[in-house]
């Protein structure tokens, strides 16, 4: 008769424990500028995506995001797409710039930066 007891608080224990970690995983952050209608966000693991369009400038995008990761290591233009890289001390971070309907569309994607050997 204890068997069944101690199994069945076993599995509840064990269920709690789950479901506590579950809640306490923190979520990748990824800067977000202000007033974005966000149409995608994954950021519970890496790679982690959000993307979101803004009525701000192309340039305010890029001002925003110098000021969030610093310098920008690499920029480069194709089929009307900026793409920016930046790098952090443990991600890679790229952000996309493009036009739709008279707004920006900007997509970041944060990687976790290998670990050299």
């Amino acid at each position: 008769m204890k068997s069944p007891l101690k199994l069945m608080i076993f599995c509840c224990s064990t269920f709690l424990a789950t479901t506590l970690f579950a809640q306490t995983t923190d979520n990748i952050d990824i800067p977000i500028v202000e007033n974005a209608r966000i149409f995608a966000q994954f950021n519970d693991e890496y790679p982690a995506v959000v993307n979101y369009f803004t009525p701000l400038s192309e340039q305010d995008v890029i001002h925003f995001y110098q000021e969030k990761y610093g310098e920008i290591l690499t920029q480069e233009r194709k089929r009307g797409r900026l793409m920016l890289k930046f790098a952090s001390d443990s991600n890679n971070i790229r952000v996309v710039i493009s036009e739709q309907n008279k707004m920006r569309q900007v997509d970041v994607l944060v990687e976790a930066r290998k670990v050299s050997q």
